[in-house]
């Protein structure tokens, strides 16, 4: 399978535990491993069954600002819902990131690879 890639998407959310961190919108970063539903592209230079990135990414960026979850697990699992559903992925990887959220980490998340069902 073919796979294209974003890394260090920064996406304002509110996410967290704690009500303190709910309070207001935080970065998170995401990267995504996305598997291509067609080869095409890759075989004939061209855009036909090319996955668009800035869709992707500008999708993923508005969804988050409207999302209030409390774990990282959960955002990661709506944002592989949406990637599969979506833009007709076969699968995806999503790592979440959630900067600074601990002392002495530059950042804590969750990676969590998922498959389109089959029929």
């Amino acid at each position: 399978m073919d796979i294209i890639f974003i890394k260090g998407l920064k996406c304002n959310t509110t996410l967290g535990v704690y009500d303190w961190e709910r309070v207001s919108l935080r970065p998170v970063l995401l990267d995504l491993d996305i598997g291509s539903a067609s080869n095409e592209s890759f075989e004939h230079d061209s855009a036909k069954g090319l996955m668009n990135y800035d869709s992707i990414s500008k999708r993923l960026t508005e969804a988050l600002s409207t999302l209030h979850y409390k774990t990282v697990e959960r955002l990661a699992e709506h944002v592989a819902e949406l990637v599969l559903r979506e833009f007709h992925a076969p699968f995806v990887r999503v790592t979440v990131g959630k900067p600074a959220a601990v002392k002495n980490a530059a950042m804590v998340g969750v990676t969590i690879e998922r498959r389109a069902p089959t029929a």
